[in-house]
């Protein structure tokens, strides 16, 4: 069993630094004079811009506070400083896009422009390294190259110049900017970090979408500075993440329309797996397909520049309804607060989803098994009608709610027999008893429409194909409470 262990170093001066051009998104951007890697500053600071929480005080007639709460405070962004005692042009640029390089007679770049527009519409990512102190196990495993402390700001806009001035004594130059929080950087284009096999490699867990900075100690040594402009070289890329459904008001359901996220990498290649012609989608565009003939039916989709990473989506065509379905059950008869859901995510979403129980709990994620379902149990503490929402994780619009009264009622009784006035034993005469609980919908198994029932009765239903059938009795007053009945048809 391995040991869980937390390196605590001290870190002291800044080593390198490296700024990285983004797109509007907040993406890396590949290719040539990209990112340059520096030493030449001095300092970099950060100060928090924090929104303090709004105060509610409320003063009763005799003076004294009746109300007194403060929300939370809220951060903002990160102020940023850097200051330069060696001044890259490059660099400069990619922090103000919106400045051009001036160049000399061979077109070397020998300093910029300081024009009026401060562009905001991209931005770049700022990494700074800095030397380790007192911790002996920082720099650990057989693959180190020693330690270092690593900062990310994974998206950074601004580049506003500050103060010149120029006298009998060194130079200096500072840019401020701030952080934006909704990076798209991920696990970014550079080897920062030891992955599992013990070699160099990106980032291991990816950036969210409310990261300011990252930090961390990282074994990896830091990249070598170096005057001018390097290209950022396109990383293996991350297979993509599928996002399938239908057309809505389709009838049938033979169109697939597909939006794959490439993580920034680019185009994707798409394989409709019937034969028709390969579709190029661009990185997060949605695109449309229609099935000629009913079926079965794999999707395979490729990085267009890197074919070897392929993810797969199986669909089947007529496509089932996009959103998921839920019913609830009250499967502990000694705790009628313990409910239990059944919920089938549909065959072409990515079989992930989330649970809201109504009650004030966190979401809990679901994961559906190789038949599309997912059972989880949830237990209530005190008495109430919930509403119970699931929702699939890749498209959060599409969703299924169902209402329970906790603690759940007695679950009806329920049973089926043959009905003796069919000769040819397919129809099945089922006996229910809600008793005081009331109404009740009767759910054949087979397809067809549900059946209202009072609270007692027996009613009969033929059914057309053989096999193994299953009859739900629901109480309307409580759907979780519910009876399964199964049988066979046609009867012995």
């Amino acid at each position: 069993m391995s040991t869980v262990t937390t390196t605590c170093p001290s870190f002291l001066r800044g080593t390198a630094m490296r700024v990285t051009r983004l797109d509007s998104c907040g993406r890396p951007i590949y290719g040539d004079g990209n990112q340059v890697v520096s030493d030449g500053f001095v300092t970099v600071s950060l100060s928090a811009e924090v929104q303090e929480g709004e105060s509610i005080t409320v003063t009763k007639a005799n003076g004294k506070i009746c109300v007194n709460e403060a929300s939370d405070d809220q951060l903002n962004w990160y102020a940023s400083e850097i200051e330069f005692c060696s001044v890259d042009p490059d660099l400069i640029q990619i922090m103000n896009p919106g400045w051009d390089k001036v160049l000399d007679a061979e077109g070397n770049v020998i300093g910029f422009n300081a024009n009026g527009t401060l562009s905001g519409d991209t931005g770049f990512s700022l990494e700074v390294w800095m030397d380790t102190y007192g911790a002996s196990d920082a720099c650990s495993g057989e693959t180190a190259q020693g330690s270092w402390g690593y900062i990310l700001l994974p998206w950074m806009r601004g580049g506003a110049p500050g103060d010149i001035e120029i006298g009998n004594d060194a130079i200096s130059f500072s840019f401020a900017g701030r952080t934006k929080v909704g990076s798209r950087w991920r696990r970014g284009p550079y080897p920062v970090q030891v992955q599992e096999n013990g070699a160099p490699g990106p980032l291991l867990q990816p950036i969210g979408d409310n990261t300011h900075y990252r930090l961390f100690v990282t074994t990896i040594r830091p990249p070598e500075p170096e005057c001018g402009a390097q290209p950022v070289d396109r990383p293996t890329p991350e297979v993509a993440e599928l996002i399938v459904s239908g057309v809505p008001g389709e009838s049938p359901r033979n169109t697939v329309r597909l939006r794959a996220d490439n993580h920034g990498f680019g185009p994707v290649l798409i394989d409709w797996g019937d034969e028709s012609d390969e579709t190029t989608a661009a990185d997060g565009a949605y695109v449309t397909h229609t099935y000629e003939d009913d079926g079965e039916y794999t999707i395979i989709v490729r990085d267009q520049e890197t074919p070897a990473i392929v993810v797969e989506r199986d669909v089947t065509v007529p496509l089932p309804a996009d959103e998921p379905t839920l019913s609830l059950a009250a499967t502990d008869v000694a705790n009628r607060y313990v409910v239990t859901a059944t919920i089938t995510l549909p065959s072409h979403s990515s079989g992930e989803g989330t649970i809201d129980w109504g009650d004030g709990s966190d979401p809990q994620a679901v994961t559906a098994g190789v038949d599309g379902t997912a059972t989880v149990s949830h237990t209530y503490t005190s008495s109430g009608v919930y509403s119970v929402t699931v929702r699939r994780a890749d498209i959060t619009t599409y969703r299924a709610r169902a209402a329970v009264a906790v603690p759940v009622q007695a679950a009806p009784t329920a049973s089926a027999a043959e009905d003796v006035t069919d000769a040819t034993g397919k129809t099945a005469a089922l006996t229910w008893n809600n008793g005081a609980n009331g109404p009740v919908t009767i759910v054949w198994g087979d397809g067809t429409a549900n059946t209202d029932g009072a609270a007692t009765g027996t009613v009969s239903h033929a059914y057309v194909a053989n096999g193994s059938k299953t009859v739900t009795v629901i109480s309307k007053a409580n759907t979780a409470a519910r009876k399964a009945v199964t049988f066979t048809i046609p009867f012995p």
